[in-house]
Parts: C-alpha cells; structure tokens; sequence
C-alpha cells in the first residue's frame, strides 16, 4: 500500500519508573552503549524490510524532532500527541488512515530481536499477532498464554478464549505486536488502552495469533535494569538489529580492541569499555566494564567500574555501579 506506513513506534510514555534518567530526557532516546534506545527500534524495523515508520511522541517531544525524516535506513514521519498523550490505544486510532493493513508495533524502550516479518505474515483480517516471551516471572508481568494452534486463549484477566489443545502458561506479552487496522474499530480515538479496547474483544473470537520469542529481550524499565542491559550488551553475547560498538570511537572487549587508542592513552582498560567521539580519559584513569559518552571527561585517576556516563558528563570520583547524568550527577545502583 503506497504511501502508507507498516510499522509504529510507540515513544510517548513518561517513563516515571526510569527516573530520574527520564526528567531531563525521554526514555527512547536514553542511550545504551552510547546509542539511543530509539535506533535500536529503527533498525529493528528497517531489518525486517520496513521503510515507512510512524514514531509517536508527547513527553519532551520537542527532543523527538529530530527524528523526523531518515535514520537508521527508514523513513520517520511523527505523530505528536497534543495537548494530552493517548495511550497505546489512541495513538494508534489517531494515525489509522495512515497505516498500513497490516503494521507491526515496536516498543521503543525494550531492546530485542524480535521477528516483526513473522508477526505481519500471522496476522488475521481483523485480528492482531502477539510476541511472548517465555520466562519464569510470567506471572509477575501477567500471563499472556496460547494453545496448540498459537492462538492467544489467555490474555492477563482482561480476556479469554476456548483453547484447542494444550496452553502454555509460561509466557507473557513482549511489548512487540502487529495488527490488522480492523482490529482499532473499537478504539476510540482519545486517550485508551490497545489491551482493553481491542484485544478484549479479538482474543474471545480467537483473532490473536501468537509467536514464540526464546531470543533476546531487555526491558529497560528502571535504573537498575537499564544498567543491566547496557552492561550486557557491552560485553556481548545478545543479538539487536545494531551493533554499537562499531559506533564507538575506542571499543573494547576481552582483549580485542577497536578504534581510536589515544583516547585512552595513560588509562588501564579492561574487560570491556565503550568510548564515545570526542571523550577525554585522565592519566590514570581506570575503566572496567564501563560506557563513557561522547564528550564526557573521567578526570586523571578516577575508576569507573559497572557505569555508564552519558554523553558531556565530567567524572570526578569514582564511580562502580552507577549512571552519571545531566551534569554529573551520579545515580547509583544499590
């Protein structure tokens, strides 16, 4: 269908359970690895063959501006959720005349490698097809299960369905779908949920297919976890769409390096370090499993072990466990 767009990224959350990173930015552009969570999602996308992309927006939209036009080898037209946001629900019915038949729906703030062709391929006329991901904390994010035939029969207490066949109950929903613009005719378009305004009613007709997703998968939902995640991908071993390390200007890993040495001429580095453009390492510096952003300064003899600093930041003590942000304030995780 030309001219309309087979994918949508969901970016207007607050992000409240990620502050205080959040108060100053929001949280798809909050850096992993020195890249933004957003270009994860845009990459996610573009591998996956899709090249017209609607990104919505409502908190600090303004820094979402931008974005508008090609990155990540995708086209990024915005739909800025004014005065009030919308919800997963609304921003959808919003942009409706815009989208595709079938789209599929990114998080911006969950880090995956998701197969969005293999969700638009299953979705029905109407329905929708959900990512769930297997975990043993199912049941803390709520149970999304399907049967034998990979239709959701189980969806949290919101819905239900008559399985055929065995339900697996380890699973719950991903964050990652796609749909059929059908399944938005009971969504208003106002402020409401994608959960209870349309997949309440297309999973009792068993118009929501599933597919099983056993790979990688990072909420990056609170400080804690959002340090997690950059400290996994630091050190490898997940699959995402891109690989930030070939955006450094020095990377290391183990023993191999890349880049630009002289930044960290005079500093111990080990295991495995990311430095961003323009970044100055003190005499002395010790840095160890850590990020340090484009523009930031570790003063001579700080050691940074378990951090990432964002880009501009000065360090001037040590730092193990933490993020420094804004203008060096440091958040630590206990």
């Amino acid at each position: 269908m030309a001219g309309k767009h087979t994918a949508f990224v969901l970016a207007a959350g607050f992000g409240t359970r990620l502050r205080p990173l959040t108060e100053v930015v929001p949280k798809p552009l909050v850096p992993v690895c020195g890249v933004p969570m957003l270009s994860y999602a845009l990459a996610l996308c573009h591998l996956h063959g899709h090249r017209h992309v609607l990104l919505n927006g409502h908190y600090l939209s303004e820094q979402l501006g931008p974005w508008a036009g090609e990155h990540e080898g995708v086209q990024v037209t915005l739909s800025i959720e004014t005065p009030d946001i919308l919800g997963t629900g609304g921003g959808l019915r919003h942009v409706r005349d815009e989208l595709a038949e079938r789209f599929a729906i990114v998080n911006a703030d969950i880090l995956c490698d998701v197969d969005l062709s293999a969700l638009v391929e299953r979705v029905p006329d109407g329905g929708a097809t959900m990512a769930l991901r297997p975990s043993e904390d199912a049941e803390v994010y709520g149970v999304v299960a399907a049967d034998e035939t990979e239709t959701v029969v189980q969806l949290v207490t919101v819905a239900s369905a008559e399985p055929q066949g065995a339900v697996m109950v380890d699973t719950h929903f991903s964050g990652i779908h796609a749909m059929h613009v059908g399944a938005l005719d009971k969504v208003p378009d106002a402020f409401s949920s994608i959960i209870t305004d349309s997949y309440a009613h297309t999973v009792p007709k068993r118009l929501v297919r599933s597919i099983r997703h056993d790979g990688t998968w990072l909420d990056v939902g609170n400080p804690a976890a959002y340090l997690d995640a950059n400290l996994q991908v630091l050190r490898g071993g997940v699959d995402l769409p891109l690989d930030p390390m070939e955006r450094a200007a020095f990377a290391q890993r183990s023993s191999d390096s890349q880049g630009d040495a002289s930044l960290v001429d005079g500093a111990e580095v080990t295991g495995a370090v990311w430095v961003g453009a323009g970044a100055a390492i003190g005499l002395g510096a010790v840095l160890h499993d850590c990020i340090v952003g484009a523009g930031a300064v570790v003063a001579p003899g700080v050691t940074l072990r378990n951090a990432v600093v964002w880009d501009g930041c000065e360090v001037h003590s040590d730092v193990t466990d933490g993020i420094v942000i804004e203008t060096g304030r440091v958040v630590g995780i206990q």
